[in-house]
């Protein structure tokens, strides 16, 4: 039996990346203010230029990314013998696009807006760990 404790962590990760992208996604449909903890100015970033992605709001993406990866990654584990390598293999290269994403738009808050979204900064923490977590109990 394979060791699923860095699937699990992924899994949980993944739905914690899915609520926050959704929650922001409410938020933002629905004209509501985003409340942003400690101090930070979420609706700034929200709202900014860098918002969305070749038209595609940047939390449609992360829900996508997440939700997948959250459901790819259960699957593995309930049935992997039905998991061909290329599969995860996939799962890592995309695991790698969505971390490198992240430091993209953690370095646009920084050194562009000059604002911080505590939300986002959770999300890109959500995808390092997962990245971390791929790339170490993958065999890279």
């Amino acid at each position: 039996m394979q060791n699923i404790a860095p699937y699990v962590l992924i899994i949980f990760s993944a739905f914690g990346g899915f609520l926050i992208s959704f929650y922001i996604h409410h938020k933002k449909s629905s004209r509501e203010v985003l409340v942003c903890p400690l101090n930070s100015n979420c609706e700034e970033v929200i709202h900014s230029d860098f918002s969305k992605f070749f038209g595609i709001p940047v939390e449609i993406l992360g829900f996508l990314y997440y939700g997948a990866l959250a459901v790819s990654y259960g699957f593995i584990v309930v049935l992997p013998e039905f998991a061909p390598s290329y599969f995860h293999y996939g799962l890592v290269l995309a695991s790698a696009a969505a971390f490198l994403f992240s430091l993209y738009l953690t370095f646009i808050q920084a050194f562009t807006l000059r604002e911080w979204c505590t939300w986002c900064l959770t999300s890109a923490m959500l995808s390092t760990v997962i990245f971390i977590s791929l790339f170490r109990f993958s065999g890279f």
